[in-house]
């Protein structure tokens, strides 16, 4: 990145994950599809504290004057297991908390979000850490917040093969997503402890699909080592990291790390619905 290059300008998008284990943030230059800035760090808190959560927010904000510096472009995705797709004909934005408490706790400070996936025909509601949004939106007061899967979900029915899944593995829980053609299979979050147990998942669901791994094309980002990836390659004859390619970047460890945040978020309706 250019020391010359002044930021934040109009056409800078400003884009932030934040997962439990840490935060990454990168700055494009939406004009040129360049990345200018891409940078990450890691924390720990005790449990599921949000507020504890958004202290450690605070803290890499507080370290990074240029997430302190406002967008008029910036979107959050935040890791989380509690979101669901259903059919967008059946979905009244009144309904969202009550169809999310069916399949999973919402605690009080859950602030609970839904976006439309329009080729599926789809919304996708979930819960957020409200306190985690708070902290970031005292600075980016027009930010847009996302759960994890959402990227993810727009990344992989962009891929043109048949048979195609995206697995996104963190230390703590691991994202999949099944495709045959236009319909979509499965998508869902599954709590792990392990490389092993993210392992188990996929082949269940590909057993439970009745999916050939020697005939579907595998694409991955997130947490993934040399050895993690050597060992899918003996299962998978196609296993590729998932990357934009109007912005690939210059690493393996880099399109694994940052690739998600220049995979496409959301071009159409978005709420919150409030308790």
């Amino acid at each position: 990145m250019s020391a010359h290059i002044k930021i934040p300008q109009a056409h800078h998008r400003l884009s932030i994950h934040i997962g439990v284990n840490g935060l990454s943030f990168v700055v494009e230059d939406t004009q040129n599809d360049d990345c200018l800035l891409c940078k990450s760090h890691s924390y720990a808190f005790p449990g599921n504290d949000y507020n504890e959560w958004a202290k450690e927010v605070g803290n890499v904000i507080k370290q990074e004057e240029l997430l302190q510096k406002r967008f008029s472009n910036c979107h959050v995705v935040l890791d989380t297991h509690r979101h669901t797709l259903i059919p967008s004909s059946l979905f009244k934005p009144e309904r969202a908390i009550e169809i999310l408490e069916q399949l999973f706790d919402v605690a009080y400070l859950d602030e609970i979000n839904y976006t439309t996936i329009n080729p599926l025909e789809s919304t996708c509601i979930y819960a957020l850490p409200a306190p985690v949004n708070a902290m970031v939106a005292k600075h980016q007061h027009k930010a847009k917040f996302y759960a994890g899967i959402i990227p993810l979900l727009r990344y992989i029915m962009e891929q043109k093969e048949y048979s195609r899944a995206l697995m996104c593995y963190t230390p703590t829980h691991a994202d999949l997503i099944l495709m045959q053609g236009e319909r979509l299979l499965l998508c869902n979050s599954y709590a792990i402890d392990r490389f092993r147990t993210a392992l188990y998942f996929l082949f269940f669901a590909l057993k439970q699909w009745q999916l050939n791994p020697k005939s579907l094309s595998l694409y991955i980002t997130g947490s993934f080592t040399q050895a993690h990836m050597k060992q899918l390659c003996t299962f998978f004859p196609s296993v590729t990291i998932a990357t934009n390619p109007a912005n690939p970047l210059p690493t393996e460890s880099m399109n694994l790390l940052y690739g998600p945040h220049f995979f496409p978020v959301s071009t159409s309706a978005t709420g919150t619905s409030h308790g």
